[in-house]
């Protein structure tokens, strides 16, 4: 029996995974909630849902239809409150990235699944791109030595603030690079000293710019600058490792890799998604699994607690003055 949803954002970047799972034989979406009449007009469309699955909450939507999960893809600001709603009615949560913005609701959210036997998944489909995705066996496999440090630089020209919220480019954009990175190295973190901050010509109310450092098991380390309020666009990342640098970078939607020796650089050949799959495929057969078998993925809300671990250790490190040690890995 395919898996029944009910989704909170009937559009915009909801309509990825609307579509994927409206194309999928593992879900059958049975309902849409959204206070924009045009959005779930589109979103009903899309997943052939008529005007009786149209809802302005979750609440009512809960109320007039069976399901087993909830889709929550709104205003970051928003998902706490809608995670909690769905847990509590008993439903499996798959929510888009980030997770929350702030680790207490994260911990919470993570801890109330767990005690009700329901599956929880964040959609941080950026380390799912084919380039991170090799980087990640390269590092693994340790083909160019092991990894000594890393450094990921990230300048975005966003035309203005996110939804309020504290350390808006940490919480809200520098989050997607930092799971990105935590994801590629190969070993867990352990400390991380951090500083976010306003440019001094900067005009958003909270922190657009960040700097941090990341220490990791195993003597690695990696350093991340991000910021929202560039002035041009640039993604790169490398990784340097005893035989070799891997360096990936993003140019409008494609990222490629190359291996840089000495002042030799090729470009590798970049991993196949399984299947083909796109992210939002993969993201959506992730879902399912977990629901299905009960295990983890590495999308699962557990798994993601490292990265807003590290979210919230650059913000208290900004805050406090100090390197934050962050707790060992279970």
């Amino acid at each position: 029996m395919a898996i029944r949803t009910i989704h909170v954002g009937a559009w915009n970047r909801a309509r990825a995974h609307l579509g994927a799972m409206a194309a999928s034989d593992a879900f059958d979406p049975v309902a849409l909630v959204d206070v924009d009449a045009e959005f779930l007009a589109k979103g009903g469309d899309l997943a052939d849902l008529g005007a009786d699955a149209m809802h302005s909450s979750l609440t009512e939507a809960l109320d007039r239809h069976d399901c087993d999960a909830v889709v929550v893809v709104t205003p970051v600001t928003l998902h706490a409150p809608f995670i909690d709603e769905a847990l509590a009615a008993g439903k499996h949560v798959m929510v888009e990235k980030p997770f929350t913005v702030s680790l207490a609701d994260a911990e919470r959210a993570v801890a109330t699944a767990q005690a009700a036997g329901l599956q929880l998944l964040v959609t941080q489909n950026d380390r799912l791109n084919p380039a991170y995705l090799t980087m990640r066996r390269h590092l693994a496999d340790e083909t160019f030595g092991p990894p000594g440090y890393a450094v990921m630089v990230h300048h975005k020209p966003r035309s203005g603030p996110y939804h309020h919220s504290p350390h808006m480019h940490l919480w809200q954009q520098g989050v997607h690079q930092l799971d990105t990175l935590l994801a590629t190295m190969p070993r867990p973190p352990v400390r991380v000293q951090g500083l976010s901050v306003e440019p001094p010509w900067g005009t958003w109310p909270t922190p657009s710019l960040v700097h941090a450092i990341i220490e990791f098991e195993d003597g690695a380390t990696a350093a991340y600058t991000g910021t929202s309020q560039a002035r041009h666009t640039e993604l790169q990342f490398t990784v340097v490792c005893a035989e070799g640098a891997l360096s990936s970078w993003r140019r409008g939607r494609d990222t490629g890799l190359r291996l840089e020796r000495g002042g030799a650089s090729e470009s590798l050949p970049l991993d196949a998604p399984p299947n083909g799959m796109s992210a939002e495929e993969r993201i959506a057969d992730m879902f399912a699994r977990q629901i299905i078998h009960g295990a983890d993925t590495e999308l699962s809300g557990r798994n993601n607690l490292t990265t807003i671990r590290v979210v919230d250790a650059v913000a208290r490190a900004t805050e406090e003055l100090r390197a934050i040690d962050l707790p060992p890995r279970h």
